[in-house]
């Protein structure tokens, strides 16, 4: 789609069309006024809508509050009629279509680079008390320096203190922490870690570590890979809304490092630790940035 769209003072020259979903469209554009390449989100909003529209306010003022070079930058807001449009910076790819496209694992120091963006972006996240609660290769961009973004802040919400019930339909299953799946709606920062751990791993594999097609399916995804959590090893579990005695009980099938055909002992670590039934345990996003795996060299495994 081309031609010239004409926003109050602004004016941007479309150039393509870069993405399409039930609400929203997103354009590849030219900001006249700035010379610069821009992302142009349109959505559509009326009374039907109302839930999209919370949604809308929500990210807008999530992402006018998160500037941090490892977030995506929004511009401007506009609205006409009953339309709005978001200005994002432009992003020529999200990790998804990248991996998609080079159909094989990230080099170690590409996925390192990558993992530690997130989790940097993250940090400024939870430091601001905010969870983002979908992360997803989809939702992460890159520009063509290497550098990657934390985008779609749709779900994301202010944590409160002390913790108090959230929802439940969060997190794309495929990156969705256990004590999810598993019926809590009492959650910290941590299910951000989890998902990020599994994202670290399909930058080093190039396929989903838990590919579930339903809830059952992905928890027994994670309970065959990790084993099948009991009290000694996750303390609490039993009291879990899903939970059920009846579930098959799994050994680990190997370590991590083994089943990932790992040969970086410190990768192995930080991996293992994102990735851990208890969320309480599982490393804080300003931990893991200061894990020995960002700042020694690779290691081979015996």
């Amino acid at each position: 789609m081309a031609g010239t769209l004409v926003l109050g003072k602004s004016a941007f020259k479309l150039l393509d069309e870069i993405g399409s979903g039930t609400y929203a469209k997103v354009y590849r554009a030219i900001d006249y006024q700035h010379q610069r390449e821009v992302a142009i989100k349109c959505m559509l909003l009326d009374s039907e809508r109302y839930g999209l529209l919370c949604v809308v306010i929500r990210e807008i003022n999530l992402l006018l509050e998160l500037k941090h070079p490892n977030i995506v930058h929004l511009y401007d807001i506009i609205r006409r009629d009953n339309e709005i449009y978001l200005i994002f910076e432009y992003m020529n790819i999200d990790l998804y279509q990248y991996m998609l496209r080079h159909s094989r694992p990230l080099s170690d120091i590409q996925a390192k680079v990558y993992f530690y963006q997130l989790l940097n972006g993250l940090d400024f996240c939870h430091t601001n008390k905010i969870f983002h609660r979908d992360l997803k290769p989809q939702n992460l961009l890159l520009d063509t320096n290497g550098t990657l973004k934390i985008a779609d802040f749709g779900l994301a919400r202010d944590a409160t203190i002390p913790n108090r019930a959230y929802s439940k339909d969060i997190v794309t299953l495929w990156y969705r922490p256990p004590e999810i799946l598993l019926g809590s709606d009492v959650y910290s920062s941590a299910v951000d870690i989890w998902s990020a751990g599994c994202i670290f791993a399909e930058m080093l594999r190039t396929a989903p570590l838990f590919k579930g097609d339903c809830e059952i399916s992905q928890l027994f995804c994670i309970f065959h890979i990790l084993g099948t959590p009991n009290e000694k090893l996750w303390p609490g579990v039993t009291l879990l809304p899903h939970y059920t005695c009846d579930f098959p009980q799994w050994q680990p099938t190997c370590s991590l490092g083994k089943y990932l055909q790992l040969t970086n002992h410190q990768a192995v670590d930080i991996l293992s630790r994102c990735l851990i039934y208890p969320a309480e345990q599982r490393l804080t996003a300003k931990q893991a940035l200061q894990h020995s795996y960002f700042v020694q060299e690779d290691e081979p495994t015996s």
